[in-house]
């Protein structure tokens, strides 16, 4: 038993020393950087993101691509005050890349007369996961046609670590088996011993540079060091692209330009608690507060049956304080009952009021959905997790406040799930209790349609994603992520 055991690890081992021989064999190539220069070589922001990142996309990519589509007269972007800034559209552009057109298409769809506020960028009802993806594989595949980079590992590498691991997998197998007294667990063994090496193969996998793609990394190091010592681009807005040009774009995928890359949010997930919406003609930020659900947030009749139990419970604690306290001769007898009835009726007369008057007058509320999320509630996980569904309206109320605060209310599973932000809704609803009765759709969101970008045709390539997913056969289909949220990379700044 022990022989088969130590047999089984000597495989592995070798397995593993195969796989770290093949991973140093196809490291990136080592990068220096060239010259300070202020030449601009033919390479877009994006793909100088990728190759001066370690041949790993980070977030500025998309950021600097839209300022790329501004230097170049596509959109534009206008500082309107200190809080506010626009992305204009202008007509329909030709010869956009890919992901470019990606891009351009996400403004697009958030735009109301060919403007959205350049904090909305992060609004929308697009999978940030897949958009993602599909943004990064159009990335990768240029940088592939410009002989720039290429897959870490080919199709021989991965053909070879596949094969080889099965060798270590039927030897846990055998050894499983004979530990076994009833020797079924084999095949079990076996199998999670083989996925779990290709596994650690996926993960060492990813993007890795030629040789040309070094070189052209080194002159844009070289850029970058021009322009970390010119123009002070940390400080510069998005809106100073009118007078930087495509030399912002650069700075802002070279990790100079943080400020025009937060003021950019294309690849970045909407905050829950601050959205922007156009509703009332005006782009205007809405500061969204979820309150606790001790009573908000529930149907008035489960109200009632709560605050019911919470004043009994109040009025028998009550009960037993005082009847200790008349023990002592602090507290009248007489007066016991009636004050633990007056404790009871405080805690639950005003919330059972509150309730009544919602389930008998409720109000109607309308405007534009800004914010729809669902929450875990409690610890429940799996088949059986519960869920509370919130949504939040901005009515569009006091346009001169310039943060309007909207608090969300909460609605059934059946009611929520069909909406989208950006729908201007109908509901009927309770104030004080945070409940929607009733809601119907008024006009539907224009960005219901903002999910249909292009993430399929000619440009699948081999793209794993954080050193991941290493295909050994040709994948017939686009890879697909049902995932809202995405591992976000940030450039590191030296």
């Amino acid at each position: 038993m022990a022989a088969a055991w130590t047999a089984a690890a000597a495989v592995t081992g070798l397995w593993l020393l195969l796989l770290l021989a093949l991973a140093a064999a196809t490291r990136n190539p080592d990068v220096e950087a060239g010259p300070a220069t202020a030449n601009l070589a033919p390479q877009s922001p994006a793909v100088v993101d990728l190759i001066t990142g370690g041949w790993r996309l980070c977030d500025e990519a998309a950021s600097a691509t839209l300022l790329d589509l501004a230097a170049r007269g596509v959109v534009g972007v206008e500082e309107i005050g200190p809080e506010l800034s626009l992305v204009r559209t202008r007509g329909e552009p030709g010869g956009l890349r890919p992901y470019e057109r990606l891009v351009y298409d996400h403004v697009r769809a958030l735009a109301v007369d060919g403007v959205v506020a350049t904090g909305a960028l992060a609004e929308g009802s697009r999978d940030l996961g897949r958009w993602w993806k599909s943004f990064r594989r159009k990335v990768i595949a240029e940088a592939r046609e410009q002989g720039l980079s290429r897959a870490r590992w080919s199709r021989a590498h991965a053909a070879l670590l596949t094969v080889a691991a099965a060798l270590p997998a039927a030897a846990i197998g055998v050894a499983a088996n004979i530990s076994d007294k009833d020797h079924e667990a084999g095949i079990g063994a076996a199998v999670v011993s083989f996925a779990g090496l290709l596994a650690l193969m996926g993960r060492l996998n990813g993007e890795r540079g030629t040789a040309e793609g070094a070189r052209a990394a080194a002159h844009w190091l070289g850029v970058r060091a021009h322009l970390g010592t010119t123009g002070r681009f940390a400080e510069q807005p998005a809106a100073s692209v009118t007078i930087w040009g495509r030399h912002l774009a650069y700075a802002a995928a070279l990790g100079l330009a943080p400020r025009a890359v937060t003021s950019l949010p294309v690849s970045t997930p909407a905050d829950d608690s601050r959205a922007w919406s156009d509703y009332g003609g005006m782009w205007h930020v809405v500061d969204v507060r979820y309150p606790s659900r001790l009573l908000w947030g529930r149907p008035p009749g489960s109200v009632v049956v709560r605050v019911l139990a919470a004043g009994w419970f109040a009025g028998f604690f009550a009960w037993m304080l005082l009847v200790a306290a008349s023990a002592f001769d602090v507290w009248p007898r007489g007066l016991v009952v009636p004050a633990a009835l007056l404790a009871g009726l405080a805690v639950a007369g005003p919330p059972i009021l509150f309730a009544l008057s919602d389930l008998t007058g409720p109000v109607t509320v309308e405007g534009q959905i800004v914010r729809l999320r669902r929450f875990r509630d409690g610890g429940k996980g799996g088949d059986n997790a519960r869920w509370t569904y919130w949504c939040a309206i901005d009515e569009g109320r006091a346009p001169e406040v310039r943060a309007r605060e909207v608090r969300a209310m909460c609605l059934g599973g059946d009611m929520w799930e069909p909406l989208r932000e950006g729908d201007r809704v109908r509901a009927e609803a309770g104030r004080r209790t945070g409940w929607i009765r009733r809601i119907e759709v008024i006009e539907g969101s224009r960005l219901r349609n903002a999910a249909s970008y292009d993430d399929t045709g000619e440009h699948l390539v081999d793209a794993p994603e954080n050193l991941g997913e290493v295909p050994v056969l040709p994948d017939p289909a686009p890879l697909r992520s049902t995932d809202q949220t995405r591992p976000y990379r940030h450039r590191r700044h030296e």
